[in-house]
């Protein structure tokens, strides 16, 4: 989204003052309408501090990782098992695990509760993905020169140059390969994000005032209609998570959407008695009201250069 555009409804700012007199004044109204802010960086970018300092101006949480300690009391699982597995991106020709499956829909699962919340603010992994279509949520990108990340990296950690250059490359080739495997895009996409920012020429000071307003613009404003589809991929998370956690049904190829508690399942898989077992259980999930089945057999005839379904 481009700032300048953003911030043209009304008379524009002239300067940066006139933008932070703006900025207390929709401070004092208390007229902050987005719900949920993900923020998107590299290692030693500056996201843990912008989100501090959101986090004070607006008075929301701030949350990263957070949110893999409760998802992992959760779930059961040691939070350095899920940590690990989650920071372990695939290779080239490798298909995605059970552990990676599970963890990462329980991962989903539990950022999506935990933005249900309203007023968070998460700087953890994959936030701009998981809440991807979520019309209330702000996904920003932070980006930093390369040699302050070293320079950072080298600081806090004591780490010699070469050493602090192959880790952060090495963690930035990691993430991107994670988003090219799971979505066949970029991480750098720009269309994952509302706002992006380069601390290049920028103080995250400033950031912060060109992001306040945006936080209390229409735009972004909760709306039932934005709840709604919410709770929906909340729904759409537990019942593949149920999948997922089930030894029979994990690594079927069956795409759950819902709507309201009606959920739709689609797919093809090779028996009737595994398509009545994955009924079976997204029924038992909690919030489902209804499953409507559309799930189809390999052993089905093509009707109408479909496959049949039940």
């Amino acid at each position: 989204m481009d700032v300048s555009r953003k911030l043209s409804r009304g008379p524009p700012p002239t300067c940066l003052s006139s933008l932070r007199t703006e900025v207390r004044n929709t401070q004092d109204e208390g007229a902050y309408n987005v719900a949920i802010i993900t923020i998107t960086r590299g290692i030693q970018s500056g996201g843990r501090e912008l989100a501090r300092r959101l986090a004070e101006r607006l008075g929301y949480n701030c949350m990263s990782r957070e949110v893999i300690a409760q998802c992992a009391r959760k779930y059961n699982i040691p939070e350095k098992d899920l940590y690990e597995k989650l920071m372990e991106a695939p290779g080239l020709w490798q298909r995605l695990s059970r552990e990676h499956r599970r963890y990462l829909v329980y991962i989903q699962c539990s950022l999506i509760e935990a933005a249900k919340q309203d007023n968070v603010i998460y700087h953890g992994y994959a936030g701009q993905l998981f809440l991807r279509g979520v019309r209330h949520a702000l996904k920003i990108r932070l980006d930093a020169p390369f040699e302050n990340r070293v320079e950072a990296e080298m600081k806090e950690y004591g780490k010699e140059r070469r050493e602090a250059e192959d880790y952060l490359r090495a963690a930035d080739e990691q993430r991107n390969r994670w988003v090219r495997f799971l979505y066949g895009l970029d991480w750098y996409d720009p269309s994952f994000y509302d706002l992006s920012f380069n601390l290049q020429n920028i103080s995250i000071d400033t950031v912060c005032d060109l992001v306040v307003p945006v936080v209390g613009s229409k735009e972004y404003r909760t709306t039932e209609a934005s709840v709604n589809g919410l709770n929906n991929l909340s729904l759409e998370c537990e019942v593949r998570a149920a999948l997922s956690s089930d030894d029979r049904l994990w690594n079927q190829d069956v795409t759950v959407t819902a709507s309201g508690g009606t959920v739709t399942l689609r797919g093809r898989i090779k028996s009737a008695k595994t398509r009545d077992a994955v009924v079976e259980v997204v029924s038992q999930v909690k919030g489902v009201a209804k499953c409507e089945s559309y799930i189809g057999l390999f052993s089905d005839p093509l009707k109408g250069g479909k496959f049949g379904v039940s």
